[in-house]
């Protein structure tokens, strides 16, 4: 990169809690990026193991590198709040403990980075064990419209550290959609978002595939959520989050109840949610299939 250029500093922030390994990686993919300034805030949510002497011992000679520890368990939104008000950077951006940086994501958030847009984000890669699959990479422009129909921000995006502190941060009395409703939040303040196609985050969902993610606190929060923004919305938002909610309670959708909610647009996440309920037990194998690959569509 051009050494003359004046790079502005980011900031990262990354709540963590048991999970030493897999922090490590994500350390480790932080620090191997090609943006020459940058650091990283580490923010220990009261874990139980080890972890907080492992990171601090094995970093304790990385100056990019700062650690911050919550004695009581307040949540990963309250570690990023932290996080956030002790970052020094113009700019701020996350990542989780399980999650992975490619080597260009700073550099190129930075580099599209276009002040008449509140953020910016990226694509990304779900890695799902054996296979991988890029979501929403494509560049758009990202309007609040848009946006509270379906979530196509990612859980990071690069935005001004100001913005942030403006808005108060992640709000912690949520128990899930947190990044939704902060990337809502700034849209709906500070105008469109721009996405741009170049995927450089990596989601690892591997080691939670078996994990429900229609449990009642995750019910109540989406419940929480639509009310929280229900003024913004539309009669088109609305009906897109009722079909966001019945993908999580994994109800069946009827032909007629397909091309109702079509009208609302979505409509090949609404048919491929049809075909899978239609088809449920391939559904399970591209689930083995993904994670174990060939060998696992044959294991119990």
């Amino acid at each position: 990169m051009n050494a003359e250029q004046n790079w502005p500093l980011i900031s990262v922030y990354m709540p963590t809690y048991n999970r030493v390994e897999m922090a490590t990686r994500a350390i480790d993919s932080v620090l191997a990026q090609d943006y020459p300034n940058f650091e990283l805030f580490v923010v220990d949510d009261a874990s139980t193991d080890d972890t907080w002497a492992i990171l601090t011992d094995k970093y304790s000679n990385v100056p990019q590198v700062h650690f911050l520890r919550q004695l009581e368990g307040k949540g990963a939104c309250a570690a990023r709040n932290r996080a956030i008000a002790a970052a020094k950077g113009e700019f701020v951006t996350g990542i989780d403990d399980d999650d992975e940086f490619l080597v260009h994501r700073l550099s190129s958030l930075y580099r599209a980075y276009d002040p008449q847009y509140s953020c910016v984000c990226a694509g990304y890669i779900w890695d799902y064990g054996s296979v991988q699959k890029t979501l929403f990479a494509t560049d758009e422009v990202v309007t609040l419209s848009s946006l509270l129909d379906l979530h196509t921000l990612s859980n990071q995006a690069l935005v001004k550290r100001e913005r942030m502190l403006q808005l108060q941060g992640f709000d912690e009395n949520l128990a899930a959609f947190q990044d939704y409703d902060m990337w809502v939040r700034v849209v709906a303040a500070f105008g469109p978002a721009l996405r741009i196609s170049d995927a450089s985050y990596k989601v690892n969902v591997g080691h939670e595939l078996g994990r429900i993610t229609n449990s009642p606190k995750r019910l109540d929060a989406h419940k929480q959520f639509v009310a929280k923004h229900r003024q913004l919305m539309s009669e088109r938002n609305l009906q897109n989050q009722m079909f966001y909610r019945l993908m999580m309670e994994k109800q069946p959708l009827g032909l007629l109840e397909l091309l109702r909610l079509s009208r609302f647009g979505l409509q090949k996440l609404k048919c491929r949610y049809y075909l899978k309920q239609k088809m449920a037990w391939l559904s399970s194998w591209r689930i083995k299939l993904f994670s174990k690959g060939l060998a696992g569509l044959f294991k119990k």
